[in-house]
């Protein structure tokens, strides 16, 4: 039992994220070529699928249990090493290469005596042939020894510069001594990582992106969030981790269920987290409400729920079953995920309930990310955000957008209307050589922004086509309203001087009257 069931006062909104990783966690391994790769930390995942997959092998990640977030890990032939605190993903380089380990900079100090001019790339430069190489990886020869004799059977490696000395040895390293980082799956590592591996999956939503739609949207603990989207779940779990359990996220899915369930896994949410998320199928939006068939089964589903007890008792024939499982061990498992199963049907509400939240109370922002036609969808929307409140509507493409700006802007149904997209520039940032990436991305979407206005006071009350044929019918005629406006100009700059000159006769008499009084 642990510490959690053992107090009977245990909240579990006061649950903070662990330091270090623990069993079932999912972490993202992040390499120094860039490559990003989920991983599930499982002890024991025979029968099923691998944990993580690298350079088409399979890794346990048992390993990597109690490992805190930041520790860096060498892959083996086929194991994953914890290395020590300090290490870096791009190793030192040994006093063996030409290198003081003590020095952590490639720059070059002093005057260099070598330069690449006269090495010619003729691919006889390396004495060890690709044969022994891959001989000394199945053997399952060190990453560092084999850099070291790429090294030394080198004949052009002494005649290159520093830098170039550099660069061979960390790309070696890439490639024969590989190193990953542990991170920790949060929003901006999730949509990094899915940017990198499959764009489309998330309609090339990019980091930064998704910090603007979580700015603009104002997110914040205790508030209510109605969420739209087809980016597998992204949104919705990056607003689950930054309300921390604290408020509701009612979020709209198409289909028989949920599509992207088994993606906010990925966000290792805790109950409180994810039990704030509440899912209303589109058809209770923007469907009629005449449909007598859906309320029954709302009702039916309601009913069988309010019938549970917990803690639930076993039937008879679950526990039978139970009898005849023979290894203790997987009779927790089937107990863990019985209990886990109860626990769902008791916290889920029906999606008429999850309707009700919508009717009873207005939500604080709307977010919006899908492949449907924007401006239909923001529009049936509207009514369930409240007067004030923020919406953000995300398009990979911006001629949707540009009509939904329209639509919105003609209606008056919006103030503050924003469209953008960010322009981000990578940087690799080293001793004497800071320059802008060779690759980075073009776009990552855009945005539309904007905060409702209140349907009833919300708009001006003056009609402004009625106000202009009154005073045309009261001056009589084009030429007599052009006299007019001047005459009022006039009016107006003559009471301007009027106005200045009387303070500047005030400053100078109450000048006059502090020196008489000195």
């Amino acid at each position: 039992m642990s510490e959690h069931e053992s107090n009977d006062d245990w909240d579990p909104l006061s649950e903070t994220p662990s330091d270090v990783v623990r069993n079932k966690d999912y972490v993202i391994l992040e390499f120094g070529d860039g490559r990003h790769f989920f991983a599930q930390c499982i002890k024991n995942w025979k029968g099923r699928s691998a944990p993580v997959k690298i350079n088409k092998k399979s890794y346990p990640t048992a390993i990597l249990e109690g490992l805190p977030y930041g520790t860096v890990l060498e892959l083996g032939n086929n194991y994953l090493k914890p290395l020590p605190e300090g290490e870096d993903l791009i190793p030192e380089f040994s006093p063996s290469t030409g290198r003081n380990a003590d020095d952590d900079s490639t720059f070059p100090t002093g005057e260099q005596s070598n330069d690449n001019r006269d090495i010619i790339d003729t691919n006889e430069s390396q004495t060890l042939a690709m044969e022994d190489v891959q001989k000394l990886v199945r053997d399952g020869t060190e990453g560092a020894e084999i850099v070291k004799s790429l090294v030394e059977n080198s004949k052009t490696f002494e005649q290159k510069t520093e830098f170039s000395k550099a660069k061979y040895i960390a790309r070696k390293q890439k490639k024969y001594q590989q190193r990953c980082r542990i991170v920790r799956c949060t929003g901006y590592s999730v949509c990094e990582t899915m940017f990198r591996k499959d764009a489309r999956k998330i309609m090339g939503m990019r980091q930064d992106t998704l910090g603007q739609i979580l700015s603009y949207s104002n997110v914040s603990a205790g508030c209510q969030v109605l969420v739209y989207e087809q980016c597998m779940g992204l949104i919705t779990g990056s607003i689950a981790q930054r309300m921390g359990g604290y408020g509701r996220i009612v979020s709209i899915y198409s289909g028989t269920q949920p599509t992207f369930l088994e993606f906010l896994e990925r966000f290792n949410l805790s109950f409180g987290e994810l039990n704030a998320v509440r899912f209303v199928h589109c058809g209770d939006i923007f469907g009629s409400d005449d449909d007598t068939a859906t309320s029954e089964n709302h009702k039916v589903e309601k009913e069988e729920r309010e019938k549970l007890i917990w803690p639930c008792p076993l039937q008879s024939h679950t526990r039978n079953y139970v009898e005849t499982i023979k290894r203790k061990t997987a009779q927790e498992d089937f107990l863990v995920k019985r209990a886990a199963r109860f626990a769902r049907k008791l916290t889920r509400h029906t999606d008429q309930e999850t309707k009700d939240f919508l009717t009873t109370r207005k939500c604080d922002s709307i977010v919006l990310a899908t492949r449907y036609d924007p401006t239909a969808t923001l529009l049936d929307l509207l009514p369930y955000l409240a007067p004030s409140g923020p919406f953000v509507v995300y398009a990979e493409y911006l001629e949707p957008l540009i009509e939904c700006f329209r639509e919105v802007q003609k209606q008056g149904l919006a103030i503050n209307l924003r469209l953008m997209d960010t322009w981000m520039r990578e940087y690799q940032v080293l001793p004497g050589r800071t320059h802008p990436a060779m690759n980075m991305s073009q776009c990552g979407g855009f945005l539309l922004t904007g905060c409702k206005l209140c349907p009833v006071h919300g708009h001006d009350t003056i009609d402004h086509t009625v106000l202009l044929e009154e005073i045309k019918a009261t001056l009589g005629g084009r030429r007599r309203m052009l006299r007019y406006s001047k005459s009022m100009s006039k009016k107006a700059k003559a009471a301007g001087d009027a106005k200045r000159s009387r303070k500047d006769n005030d400053g100078e008499g109450g000048t006059a009257s502090k020196r008489s009084r000195s």
